[in-house]
């Protein structure tokens, strides 16, 4: 009886009746070598393929690094120059400005108004409860009602005369101030140069990276790495930051956005402005979570 042989292993006759014995097989060196090759191959084609990657990333590491040093290849840069690219410009902001310093803005205006109104609505009632009372006779209990609403009233616009009457004033010269010719043409100005500086600041922004410019101390401490993978935010805010500069004449050092603005007197230049410092603030900062 012959035994049946294994798939895969070599035949051994081992007596002359033929019967036939069954060794297993011991893989050769070479054999064992032919066996990893393509594994080993593989491996060396993605050490390579790694090696290149980093050599990529370690160059744009390299190159971020400079940037957020300032330590550039190309000249100095100054973003807060004006030159005659934008000389009319920054002229015209600056009128905008002076205009804006004799009117009210927007939303201290509806505040005014308002009060004006709660304190003409609180004479009203007060006329309207004397007049009540002189009309005639009326209940005991109705009457002392009443007198006790008028007299509460009284208290209450005694108490807040002031503050009106004063809104009122700032209300007229407000009107009086926005009806000016000049005044409205520089505002206008100043709306059409806005958009002009922001195109400036953008310009400027791209040139100096194209050209791997050394940049200001308030740069690299106020915008810090260019943000990836997107780097838009990045580029919005410090758009934004050397606009800012450029419109109110900021040249702190080492603060891209200098002094915070104060928008205490509610006048236009100073709200707009402070809203503005705010919103940048928030941007700078979300750059940095």
């Amino acid at each position: 009886m012959v035994a049946d042989r294994p798939r895969g292993f070599p035949s051994v006759r081992l007596d002359e009746a033929g019967s036939w014995g069954w060794l297993a097989h011991v893989p050769t060196e070479k054999e064992r070598l032919d066996a990893v090759e393509p594994t080993v191959a593989e491996l060396v084609t993605d050490i390579q393929l790694l090696t290149a990657e980093l050599g990529r990333v370690g160059a744009r590491l390299h190159v971020l690094e400079r940037r957020l040093s300032g330590a550039g290849s190309g000249p100095d840069e100054d973003f807060d120059a004006v030159d005659e690219e934008i000389a009319d410009v920054v002229a015209a902001l600056r009128a905008a400005w002076d205009a804006e310093q004799e009117v009210l803005a927007d939303s201290v205006r509806v505040e005014l108004r308002q009060e004006v109104a709660e304190y003409d609505e609180l004479k009203e009632r007060r006329d309207a409860g004397r007049a009540r009372l002189a009309s005639g006779r009326m209940p005991r209990f109705e009457r002392d009602a009443q007198e006790h609403e008028v007299h509460q009233l009284d208290w209450q616009i005694e108490s807040r005369a002031g503050g009106a009457l004063e809104a009122a004033a700032r209300l007229d010269a407000d009107r009086i101030a926005a009806e000016s010719p000049w005044r409205r043409e520089a505002l206008l100005a100043g709306e059409k140069a806005r958009e002009e500086i922001w195109d400036a600041a953008a310009r400027r922004l791209e040139r100096a990276l194209a050209a791997d410019a050394r940049l200001p101390v308030w740069f690299r401490v106020g915008l810090g790495e260019i943000t990836s993978p997107d780097p838009n935010p990045w580029v919005r805010a410090a758009t934004g930051v050397i606009a800012y500069r450029l419109e109110y004449g900021v040249v702190a050092a080492v603060d891209p956005l200098g002094e915070p603005p104060s928008a205490g007197s509610g006048v236009a230049a100073w709200v707009r402005r402070a809203e503005v410092y705010a919103d940048l603030v928030d941007q700078l900062q979300s750059l940095r979570l």
